[in-house]
């Protein structure tokens, strides 16, 4: 619980329950909503997009947005190592729609 000092919202995210919230600075958060994904102010973050295409349903096709959207964005050196991760996710929902 944070009590003495002052958190200005903006700076920060929270997890958890309202009454037992944790703080995170935006700046150093990796996992909801990371920087270098947007941040999680993003409206186009691909989980937010996924969910609202109904996407969050298939794990292919939520994997395949993923991979492109987020093409070299954590590690500029691995742009070709997503897009190949993408290829593999369209081809196996492909492989399975001709089952």
């Amino acid at each position: 619980m944070v009590s003495s000092m002052e958190i200005k919202k903006e700076e920060y995210s929270f997890s958890g329950t309202p009454e037992y919230a944790i703080p995170i600075r935006k700046e150093t958060e990796m996992v909801n909503g990371p920087q270098h994904y947007g941040g999680v102010d993003n409206p186009y973050e691909v989980i937010k997009v996924c969910e609202a295409w109904g996407l969050d349903k298939d794990a292919y096709l939520f994997n395949v947005v993923k991979y492109v959207a987020r093409a070299g964005k954590k590690d500029p050196k691995k742009e070709l190592e997503d897009l190949k991760k993408a290829i593999f996710y369209l081809n196996r929902k492909v492989e399975n729609l001709q089952k």
